[in-house]
Parts: structure tokens; sequence; C-alpha cells
């Protein structure tokens, strides 16, 4: 396709929805050469991801031990899917570990999601 000079115009029409998908899509290249290389089947680079860096300085003791929970918990689903039996005291004991670490996690880490 020559690149001469563009006098053209073709309109179209769209709501806002399709106009930020359109966007969206386009990321840093403007939307009418996103268009022109859709129509012309030309190759679009994927948009450059808006990544969001959230980073908390965290007791590596705590994160240590919440490992192993999570192992020992790891272990007990394995048990339970292989059809062995846990009891009811295990579960329990899960059920109060889940509520204690959701309490510490929350008066721990700001929600600044």
């Amino acid at each position: 396709m020559v690149n001469s000079a563009r006098k053209k115009f073709i309109k179209i029409r769209a709501n806002p929805d399709e106009i930020a998908e359109i966007k969206k899509r386009a990321g840093d290249i403007d939307m009418s050469t996103y268009l022109r290389q859709l129509a012309f089947d030309q190759p679009i680079a994927p948009p450059t991801p808006i990544l969001k860096q959230v980073v908390h300085k965290v007791d590596p003791e705590l994160v240590r031990a919440i490992n192993r929970i999570g192992i020992n918990i790891n272990q007990i689903a394995k048990q339970t899917n292989a059809g062995q039996e846990v009891g009811n005291s295990v579960l329990m004991a899960l059920l109060n570990l889940q509520t204690s670490l959701d309490k510490a996690l929350a008066s721990s880490v700001p929600d600044d999601r």
C-alpha cells in the first residue's frame, strides 16, 4: 500500500464502550493507525501492558511460617483426594487456622489495591 498524503476521511459510528475497547486494543498506537493496520491485515504490535507494582515489606519468618502451613494443608488435601478420611478435629483446626490467618492478614497488610 502506497503511503501517499491522506486526504479522505472514513467515519464510523461507535458507542462509548466500543471506543474504549478500540483504544484499549490499540494500546500506544493512535486509533487511525490501528484501524488502518487492522483493515489492511498489517501486523499490529500488542499493547504494552500497564503493570501496577505493589510491594509490601513482610517479615521473612512470617512468610516461611505461612509456607509451612500451606505445605501441611496441601498434604491434608492429598490424603483427602486419595480417599483417606480426615477427622473432624483436623477440619476444625483448619477452620480456626483460616480464621486466624484472615484476621492477621487483614491487620498487617494495607488494602491499597
